[in-house]
């Protein structure tokens, strides 16, 4: 644990749904995402999100695990204006070596001729990538993409929209962006006594982590994680083949109990929802895949 308060607070850089403070810490800055009990005003399922710290720190680990280029994260402790101490996640800030993130949701902008925003759709992802001229290595871009996909059906995160992911533009080399921003999964919106119920139950625990949809439509219709590995597109079956073989499930628990201010319950929920998604989803889908390739050899 950090203790964030002998960092030297920055004038915040950092916008979003949630409280974030920006605090140059041992000559690195970070961005501190704070617990959300805020958004309990503003549901009308009477949920907070102030869990996502937890959330934030596990799925990045858990992408850095599976190979991939994410956020470096740390749990720590500030105390806010109010002087309330708080449990947050340090995640730190990847373009402060040189380097601009650029959301996907900018880049739709740049190829929009009015203020209509653009869905998030699978069929606008490869519009906005296909229709710039800067992006050279457009089909490495939508395949990490779906790798990305892979690993956000894993942790059950259904907010990957297109302000949550993006490129990274330095010194004119463009490339898919570092993964950030996977505070809304991984149970984020549960309350340890939600999970506790949930756990006894198989079926209500199975309905609530199984039947989980991305953010995305496509063909017209929203995405269910569990639909459409049964039935992926191209890309996404090359993804597949790629990314499910690099989870590793006794590295996944290691990352889930390292995080020793989190709850027993809350471990026990993530690393039993993490291995029915597995089990389920993802390496259902690889044996199917592998199956109709030998099919077809």
């Amino acid at each position: 644990m950090i203790n964030f308060n002998n960092g030297e607070e920055q004038l915040n850089k950092f916008l979003g749904s949630e409280k974030k403070t920006t605090i140059l810490y041992d000559n690195k800055l970070y961005m501190l995402k704070y617990p959300d009990p805020i958004r309990i005003k503003k549901r009308k399922d009477g949920l907070s999100y102030k869990n996502n710290q937890y959330s934030e720190h596990i799925g990045s680990s858990i992408f850095r695990a599976c190979g991939f280029e994410a956020q470096e994260t740390v749990m720590g402790y500030f105390t806010d204006a109010t002087g309330k101490e708080k449990i947050v996640v340090g995640c730190k800030d990847f373009t402060q070596d040189g380097g601009t993130l650029y959301e996907l949701s900018k880049l739709a902008k740049q190829i929009t001729k009015s203020d209509k925003k653009l869905g998030a759709t699978i069929e606008n992802v490869a519009l906005i990538i296909n229709s710039s001229q800067l992006i050279k290595n457009k089909e490495t871009i939508i395949d990490s993409f779906w790798d990305m996909f892979v690993i956000d059906a894993f942790i059950g995160n259904g907010d990957r929209h297109f302000e949550n992911w993006g490129i990274l533009e330095h010194n004119g080399e463009i490339r898919f962006a570092p993964i950030y921003d996977c505070s809304s999964a991984l149970g984020a919106p549960l309350e340890e006594d939600e999970m506790e119920k949930l756990m006894i139950v198989s079926d209500h625990f199975k309905n609530k982590e199984y039947n989980i949809s991305s953010c995305y439509n496509m063909e017209g219709k929203r995405i269910f994680y569990h639909e459409i590995f049964k039935n992926p597109p191209d890309k996404l079956t090359e993804a597949i083949k790629r990314i499910v073989p690099r989870i590793k499930m006794a590295e996944i628990y290691s990352i889930v109990d390292s995080v020793s201010q989190m709850s027993e319950i809350r471990k026990e929920y993530l690393k039993k929802a993490l291995m029915l998604r597995y089990e389920q989803i993802l390496l259902a889908a690889l044996k199917r895949i592998w199956q109709k390739e030998k099919e077809n050899s």
